[in-house]
């Protein structure tokens, strides 16, 4: 067991404006600039970076969540998260650790920053629909606990929440408390009750990104392996290895997610420094394509967009490509040097 789960919902936050239901998506963000982003200048300092949203957003299957960036001069640490708050039709400077919000847009979930309580997190699910939040305690301090070289203890960390395309679980990688680039397991938290369950999966290489889903929901998969050498792994909702595929690179995650929306194909990142991406057959584990990356501040693979198309990094910013590299829209220009980490995830 992950320690003691404290899952009782601890309290309510009213808020005054309920921002969506589960039948009227969220508005999506307008275009225009995205504030905070900043960009490495030639004597190593930071200065304004340049990324902006330049295409209309609504009525897509993916949303765009929050965006992380980086700024070195920032003394509460180097990495800022801001969160699209549909209510206030913009990007919020917050103090999150991670976010995410549910396919149909009415859940949000934040994990809260706590310096005060190592070994302990604490979810704040927000229902959009009534503008209630709940809090759920998790306590890790009980699970594999390490002695650090001063005297003091180090323990197990969770992150990157993932909902399941239902909307009705969240799934969360837990890193082992002084490896951090391998998994203790995953956290899965379950909606309406949002009890959450712990299961173990020994050393899986979560370096970045960690668990994702599958399509439908039904399994979650991860790299296993050492970098340069590395299968791809599918592990039932009980955590029994279901499938193993010998492919190289990180899944690609956001978007629609690793797979694409039928379950016939997947994504990763398959070359050093994300340069490429790759596509896989998911009944055969066998190639289909291989889809160069663009160089920029941030290359990488996203995931899918639809049954066709790809979200990855293009030379304008992040766009949609199809699977012959064809880029036929840009959704977000940044400069070459701009420090931003979009986060989609999908919307029904």
């Amino acid at each position: 067991m992950i320690g003691r789960f404290v899952s009782g919902l601890v309290g309510a936050l009213v808020l005054t404006t309920a921002t969506a239901t589960a039948a009227t998506p969220p508005p999506q963000p307008t275009r225009g600039s995205l504030p905070g982003v900043t960009e490495r200048t030639g004597d190593g300092q930071f200065g304004k970076g340049q990324a902006a949203v330049v295409a209309d957003l609504n009525g897509r299957p993916i949303q765009l969540t929050s965006y992380t960036t980086v700024d070195m001069r920032n003394h509460g640490g180097p990495f800022t998260l801001w969160t699209w708050q549909p209510d206030r039709r913009r990007f919020i400077k917050s103090d999150y650790g991670d976010f995410a919000v549910s396919p149909d847009g009415r859940w949000t979930v934040a994990r809260l920053q706590s310096r005060e309580e190592p070994g302990k997190s604490r979810l704040r699910i927000l229902d959009r629909s009534t503008g209630k939040s709940r809090d759920v305690a998790i306590q890790l301090t009980d699970y594999t606990p390490a002695e650090t070289d001063n005297g003091g203890t180090q323990y197990p960390r969770m992150r990157w929440p993932r909902w399941s395309p239902d909307g009705k679980k969240l799934l969360f990688t837990v890193s082992l408390a002084r490896q951090d680039d391998r998994s203790a397991g995953v956290l899965i938290v379950d909606l309406p009750d949002f009890t959450p369950r712990f299961i173990k999966i020994h050393k899986a290489l979560v370096t970045v990104g960690g668990f994702e889903w599958n399509n439908d929901g039904t399994r979650f998969l991860v790299r296993h392996g050492r970098l340069g050498s590395t299968t791809v792994r599918l592990y039932d909702l009980q955590g029994k290895a279901t499938k193993e595929y010998q492919v190289r690179g990180r899944p690609g995650g956001n978007g629609r997610g690793v797979f694409s929306p039928s379950g016939k194909r997947f994504v990763t990142a398959c070359l050093p420094l994300e340069k490429a991406a790759c596509v896989w057959d998911a009944s055969t584990g066998k190639a289909v394509t291989r889809l160069p990356v663009v160089a920029g501040a941030r290359p990488t693979t996203l995931g899918w967009y639809d049954e066709k198309h790809l979200l990855i990094s293009t030379a304008a910013g992040i766009g949609i490509i199809d699977l012959k590299g064809r880029v036929t829209e840009t959704l977000l220009k940044l400069g070459k040097k701009s420090e931003i980490s979009p986060q989609f995830s999908a919307l029904k």
